[in-house]
């Protein structure tokens, strides 16, 4: 039992088809979703990893759990500083979704996680389903991840973690193209939208990701005068006391 930063990615659309889906178009799905987790699992950031046609080794600083459509990373014991290298592990595994025909929608949180098995409870796992699924009506239906507050809190103070963030409509999201990784290239507004219509995203949700796109606050506009997000930013550093 351990406190620890918790993504959670939602594989939007893929409820509705498994709900309406036959034995015959159930089974291909499930494969798709099969293929999408054992590349999810891949790009994790481990210290070593080791991809096979069917199963990726680790060296277990991360590991992940599939919820049906949902997939989930945590922490498996102590790192230094965990919020920002998960930071930095969701934004490379946003983007890889992104490209493997994801629709994603996620929510990155903090707080006391317990795994037995293929079991996940605690605060933390709450956290980053909330950031994900419970949002407000004007950020719902953003292809983007939600970062909570309560994580907000435990970043450190520096410029490095801060730059992969961006404000929008009073909350933060992971900078889409903050990062860019040398297997997965340069992201961009139109590299992204790209991704969510060829995986099939509906119109709501491409204009409300659009709309997100075009008019958050990156890190450098957060930094001016009178910017509406210097108060995240600024936040006090707190910690968790189960910590």
């Amino acid at each position: 039992m351990l406190s620890s930063p918790v993504l959670v990615i939602d594989a939007l659309g893929f409820a509705n088809r498994i709900r309406t889906a036959n034995a015959e178009e159930l089974a291909a799905l499930s494969e798709r979703l099969n293929r999408q987790y054992h590349r999810f699992k891949s790009k994790a950031p481990h210290k070593l990893v080791v991809v096979f046609r069917s199963a990726v080794w680790g060296t277990r600083e991360f590991r992940t759990l599939r919820l049906n459509d949902m997939f989930i990373l945590h922490a498996d014991g102590p790192m230094p500083d965990p919020p920002q290298q998960y930071t930095v592990a969701s934004l490379l595994l946003y983007q890889t979704m992104l490209l493997e025909g994801f629709v994603p929608r996620g929510g990155l949180g903090y707080g006391l996680i317990l795994r037995k098995d293929d079991s996940l409870i605690g605060s933390g796992f709450l956290d980053a389903y909330a950031a994900s699924e419970k949002r407000e009506d004007d950020t719902r239906h953003i292809c983007a991840v939600r970062v909570s507050l309560k994580l907000v809190g435990m970043l450190p103070p520096g410029d490095g973690t801060r730059r992969l963030l961006c404000f929008y409509k009073n909350a933060l999201f992971l900078h889409p193209w903050g990062l860019v990784d040398p297997d997965l290239g340069a992201f961009d507004k139109g590299r992204v939208m790209r991704c969510l219509r060829d995986a099939g995203a509906n119109n709501t949700k491409l204009s409300a990701t659009e709309a997100f796109l075009e008019n958050f606050e990156d890190y450098n506009a957060a930094r001016l005068p009178g910017s509406a997000s210097r108060e995240f930013f600024d936040r006090p550093r707190t910690r968790d006391p189960h910590e």
